[in-house]
């Protein structure tokens, strides 16, 4: 299940003109199909004031909720079951939103990370430099929470 949320927001200071309008669209994915609606948009909202502060003020003037159950494809643990980027045959390649990537990415961001995975192992065959791909640390913080993270795998 997944929850989309979007919100036309205006705010307009005495005396002066309305801005441009803002949009402002959230996602949750994984949703239990059970869950209170309400409470979940309000946690989206939530958040979203929790990281972004400035939108506490705005003013939402349009709000749609949309509700799906459309992510299929990504069951938890299904991680080590997809496809990764290298094949047994060198010069055949894949990319895409199921490919398996190491790094942390999900959706659109994982069949464009792939691409260029794909992209750099085919470049690599005939001794052509790749796109450098530049991303978040992948392992924690601390040394105990990595030894946790050991013992319970994924």
């Amino acid at each position: 299940m997944s929850a989309s949320w979007s919100a036309g927001r205006a705010r307009r200071p005495a005396g002066r003109p309305a801005p441009a309008a803002r949009l402002v669209e959230l996602h949750a994915y994984a949703v239990d199909p059970a869950a209170d609606r309400a409470a979940e948009q309000r946690g989206l909202l939530a958040q979203l004031h929790r990281l972004y502060p400035e939108t506490r003020d705005a003013r939402i003037v349009d709000a749609r909720h949309a509700w799906h159950a459309d992510c299929p494809l990504f069951p938890v643990g299904g991680h080590r079951n997809r496809p990764t980027v290298r094949t047994p045959d060198p010069a055949v390649t894949v990319a895409g939103v199921i490919v398996r990537s190491d790094l942390p990415v999900a959706l659109m961001e994982r069949a464009a990370t792939t691409g260029f995975l794909a992209a750099n192992a085919l470049l690599e065959r005939w001794g052509l430099r790749g796109q450098t791909l530049w991303t978040v640390p992948v392992r924690g913080r601390t040394a105990a929470l990595r030894s946790l993270n050991r013992l319970v795998g994924d």
